[in-house]
């Protein structure tokens, strides 16, 4: 039987940008996270990492919401931990 891999904590969401979470990434390996799915604690999908830039150690990670999700929502997921598939 096969192990399904499990979530990866990708970091907390600081704020929204031009309908774009900005995320303070921990410690990660950044290698092949563009276009990764990241999802909330209860494994809700959220979204895909659009971009990686800041410090190289703690960097900052844009995530590009789904096309379901509302402005009211995403403001909710200010302050939240998420988490890469």
């Amino acid at each position: 039987m096969r192990k399904r891999p499990g979530k990866k904590g990708l970091g907390t969401v600081l704020h929204l940008v031009d309908n774009q979470l900005i995320v303070r990434a921990g410690r990660l390996s950044v290698e092949r996270m563009i276009n990764a799915m990241v999802m909330t604690a209860d494994k809700r999908k959220i979204g895909k990492i659009y971009d990686i830039f800041g410090p190289v150690d703690h960097p900052y990670v844009s995530v590009r919401p789904l096309g379901n999700l509302k402005e009211e929502e995403l403001k909710k997921l200010v302050h939240t931990k998420l988490y890469v598939l």
